[in-house]
């Protein structure tokens, strides 16, 4: 991909006290499987900054669990920012493997040993047939909580939200990222010159389309779906594109939250890499295209591992453990004799399921996003001139 760059006609020339000042004020969620719990605390803390600006989310854009949490959170949002932030919260807050997917727990373990076993020899997401999890349990809560909402459709939804979109990538001979928008008018042709997904245009998002995005090979099922060029499989949108910045700015955030819950800076310090380095299955984007950048971007990032609340629970209850990892019990034995108890902790920390465990993810991301936000003194309009800020 080229330098990251601004497109023609854009606002880079405007001069921005703070990013929640921003007329479109976009926010961005990452992919990372169960550490998206994390991003409910980050949005409780920023929920106080943006009502504090009269600030109006008008473009979600999410990438796997990442894309799940951004649809329910557009979806809900026409009762308020804080209901919306509430109905998420209490989603995640009920996750168990039980309540979250179908089928045996015994037929998943069996399941889950083959599947480590060959994940072991060739890690990746390399397209599979098998599944480990049937996620039917929370694809109906998510849809009962948007119909509940009234919809996540154009004609009935939040009126200051124009856009959503879910990052996912079409599984086939070519892996290929594709973008579900639900907008209140199409991307402007200019505004797609250099993007490297292509788009499909819908009214009413669902959980399936969440779940599209984070069908993770070999974890979860692919979900087909019908479009323009016909029906196409779908898996991950974390293969193509985690981090979901470009096609928010290309819906017409001008500035954008991050929060980026993919733990690819940890690992690449743990490993000695740079962090401009790619997995070798992720897509890599045409050379012809490149990045759209916001004017101002604040980054969210949690700022250590997440495998040492995960072993918390296993201090706590070595029952507890075994329910937190589930079926995925023999990918944690498996990889803690290959890299060592504090990396196969770090790996399981993307899988386990705990209300203890979701808990103290959900205060993290509360604790760092408050704490760093303070030092930024957002709310008195200090920060970000047109920059990006990380916490």
């Amino acid at each position: 991909m080229s330098e990251s760059k601004h497109l023609p006609n854009d606002h880079s020339g405007a001069h921005l006290r703070n990013v929640f000042h921003a007329e479109k004020f976009g926010i961005v969620l990452s992919g990372g499987g169960s550490r998206a719990a994390y991003q409910v605390g980050a949005l409780k803390a920023l929920l106080r900054f943006i009502e504090s600006h009269s600030a109006k989310v008008s473009v979600v854009v999410g990438s796997s669990m990442g894309a799940l949490n951004g649809i329910i959170l557009a979806g809900c949002l026409k009762g308020g920012l804080d209901s919306s932030i509430a109905e998420l919260e209490s989603i995640w807050r009920e996750r168990t493997y039980r309540n979250t997917f179908n089928g045996s727990p015994t037929r998943a373990f069996l399941k889950a040993l083959r599947i480590a076993v060959t994940k072991y020899a060739s890690p990746g997401p390399d397209a599979s047939a098998l599944s480990l999890f049937d996620p039917s349990p929370l694809a109906k809560r998510v849809d009962e909580v948007l119909e509940r909402n009234g919809g996540l459709t154009l004609g009935n939804r939040a009126a200051e939200l124009d856009a959503v979109g879910v990052m996912t990538t079409v599984e086939g001979q070519e892996r290929k990222p594709l973008l579900f928008v639900s907008a209140r008018k199409p991307i402007e042709p200019a505004w797609m010159s250099g993007a490297s997904f292509e788009v499909c245009y819908i009214d009413k998002m669902t959980a399936m389309h969440g779940l599209a995005s984070a069908a993770l090979p070999s974890v979860l099922p692919p979900v087909e779906i019908d479009v323009e060029i016909g029906r196409v499989r779908l898996v991950d949108g974390g293969i193509c594109e985690n981090i979901p910045v470009d096609p928010a700015v290309r819906l017409g955030a001008e500035n954008v939250v991050l929060i980026d819950v993919s733990g690819r800076s940890w690992w690449h310090d743990q490993f000695g890499t740079s962090h401009d380095t790619k997995p070798s299955w992720e897509i890599p984007a045409p050379e012809s295209s490149f990045c759209v950048r916001p004017t101002g971007t604040i980054v969210i990032r949690n700022q250590g591992a997440m495998g040492p609340y995960l072993k918390d629970v296993a201090k706590s209850s070595h029952r507890h453990f075994i329910s937190a990892l589930g079926p995925t019990w023999p990918a944690f034995t498996l990889i803690k004799r290959k890299l060592g108890e504090a990396l196969a902790f770090e790996v399981m920390s993307y899988v386990a399921l705990h209300p203890d465990y979701i808990s103290s993810l959900i205060k993290l991301g509360f604790d760092e996003t408050t704490a760093r936000l303070s030092e930024l003194d957002v709310a008195s309009g200090s920060a970000l001139d047109g920059t990006t800020v990380e916490t």
